[in-house]
């Protein structure tokens, strides 16, 4: 492990870090060893005010999770849901925040592959929604997409409910 730390201060940017697979390897392998301490392996709380002074790092993992959530609220606004879209859509950005504060194994690579490709960062949001709907593909999981559908289909059962409960005055 001290071996990593030698080489976590000899990096310049901790993007390079994101994308060594080497490094990310023995960090999981790290981690493994004192019990999954996701502290362990990357060790990034020591090295907090770096990562926070990497604008350019920090400048594109905003980019990317402002992106993703803008992609979600246009697809969930496609489905014409009416005034229901704005909580599903909340929905949506908390499940997008948990997957992207902690990502699986399996999504690793396709996150670090999006903030690799320096073309997508030319403008405020990501504007290449076939990127964005590939990596939510891979980012939401089953149980996101669920609890997604749940949170729009308990909010238009209330107002359907709600819609349909005439009073009595109404009727006679």
């Amino acid at each position: 492990m001290d071996n990593q730390k030698e080489h976590l201060y000899s990096v310049s940017s901790p993007l390079d870090l994101l994308l060594d697979s080497n490094y990310m390897q023995q960090a999981i392998t790290d981690e493994a060893e004192v019990g999954e301490n996701i502290g362990a392996g990357l060790d990034w709380e020591s090295h907090m005010g770096t990562l926070l002074s990497n604008l350019p790092l920090l400048g594109r993992l905003t980019t990317l999770r402002v992106s993703l959530n803008r992609e979600a609220r246009l697809t969930i606004e496609a489905l014409n849901l009416g005034d229901e879209t704005k909580q599903i859509t909340r929905t949506a950005r908390a499940c997008i925040k948990n997957r992207l504060l902690s990502p699986t194994e399996a999504i690793i690579p396709h996150i670090k592959a999006v903030l690799s490709q320096d073309d997508l960062y030319t403008q405020e949001y990501i504007s290449n929604r076939q990127v964005l709907k590939s990596l939510l593909k891979e980012l939401l999981t089953d149980s996101d997409r669920e609890e997604i559908a749940a949170a729009g289909a308990s909010l238009i059962r209330t107002k359907i409910v709600s819609q349909l409960s005439f009073s009595e005055e109404v009727l006679l």
